[in-house]
C-alpha cells in the first residue's frame, strides 16, 4: 500500500494548479470571424480585464472594452453557478474552470446586463465570452498584459 501511494502522490499533486497565479490584468482583441461575432467591431479589444482574486466558488473581476461598452465595469459573479455543473463546462482545450459573471454595458445603462463567461485554461491564457440576447456576441482570447 504504501508503495502505491508513493507512486500515485506525484501524479495527483502535478494535476494541482493555484488559481490565484490568474490574479492581474489581462488582454486582447475579439475573434474576428463573423460565425462568433455579433455586435463587437473587429477592433474591440479588452483591455484590461482585471482579476482581483480567484477561488474555486468565485472571482472577483472588472472589464474594460475599446469600445466603451464596458469601462471599469465591475462583473458579478453568479454565485450558485460555482456550485453547480456550469463551473466545470468543458470544450476545447479543456479549461481549469469556467465562471459565469454578468455586468451592465457603460453604453447601455437601462438594458439588460450582458452575460460573461470567463474561462482559465492551463497553459496561462483566459478566454473571454459576452452576450447578451442576439445583438451582442464576442469571443476574447486573452494573454496576461505586461
Amino acid at each position: 500500500m504504501r508503495g502505491l501511494i508513493i507512486i500515485l502522490l506525484p501524479l495527483l499533486t502535478t494535476g494541482c494548479v493555484d488559481l490565484r497565479s490568474y490574479v492581474g490584468s489581462w488582454e486582447g482583441e475579439v475573434v474576428a470571424e463573423e460565425a462568433v461575432r455579433q455586435g463587437f467591431a473587429t477592433e474591440t479589444r479588452v483591455a484590461p480585464l482585471t482579476l482581483d482574486s480567484i477561488h474555486t466558488g468565485d472571482i472577483s473581476a472588472t472589464l474594460t472594452t475599446s469600445d466603451g461598452r464596458f469601462v471599469q465595469r465591475r462583473l458579478t459573479t453568479i454565485t450558485k453557478a460555482g456550485a453547480d455543473v456550469l463551473a466545470g463546462l468543458t470544450f476545447d482545450s479543456d479549461p481549469l474552470r469556467t465562471y459565469l459573471l454578468f455586468g451592465q454595458l457603460d453604453s447601455d445603462l437601462e438594458g439588460a446586463p450582458a452575460m460573461v463567461m470567463l474561462s482559465l485554461f492551463h497553459d496561462d491564457r483566459v478566454q473571454l465570452r459576452i452576450f447578451r440576447g442576439n445583438d451582442l456576441y464576442g469571443v476574447f482570447h486573452l494573454i496576461r498584459r505586461p
